[in-house]
């Protein structure tokens, strides 16, 4: 049996989440530049409070997204981030291992190969980017909707689907249960 919302509630409660976001967002903003400037001068802290204010209204949307409902999960999956974060640990000393081997034996074919991701959020999608940029040997290049056009040190296949296997593994499946 679901429970009819009237439509002012709805509206109440989705401005008090827009609200928390905004807050939250100034929060974080606002703990980087003190973090960074080391500096509790009141006139510091006011340019301080002030710009992130700006930027916390600026893009706040940025770091959420429109479509998700007020009944969404508003918490990461700690567990599942620091899956996420091992497996990108693991991969990179993997990687660096491969690369220094390939370096050392002059054995690498370096090149463009374009992959498609299945995420359907654009921040999960720019995560996936900077995650492939992280792991040593790809370099994301440019994404077009849910297309990524990476550089691979040692391409070793050029199908599209074999290629996004490869770079993405584990990682999309984490990203897609964080972020859907």
């Amino acid at each position: 049996m679901t429970k009819i919302v009237p439509i002012v509630e709805q509206e109440r409660r989705e401005r008090r989440i827009i609200l928390v976001r905004i807050a939250t967002v100034f929060g974080l903003c606002f703990l980087f530049w003190i973090l960074m400037a080391q500096d509790l001068h009141p006139l510091s802290l006011a340019v301080a409070a002030g710009l992130s204010l700006a930027s916390a209204l600026y893009s706040f949307g940025l770091f959420y997204e429109h479509h998700v409902r007020p009944t969404a999960r508003m918490l990461l999956r700690l567990d599942l981030m620091a899956i996420y974060i091992a497996v990108i640990l693991y991969l990179s000393y993997i990687a660096i291992y491969d690369i220094v081997k390939r370096m050392v034996t002059g054995r690498y074919n370096p090149g463009i190969v374009k992959i498609r991701t299945r995420l359907k959020s654009p921040f999960g999608r720019a995560i996936l980017c900077n995650t492939i940029s992280v792991v040593p040997g790809t370099l994301s290049l440019w994404m077009e909707g849910s297309t990524i056009y990476v550089h691979w040190f040692n391409v070793e296949t050029r199908h599209s689907k074999r290629a996004a296997r490869m770079i993405n593994f584990l990682i999309e499946d984490i990203l897609e249960r964080i972020f859907g």
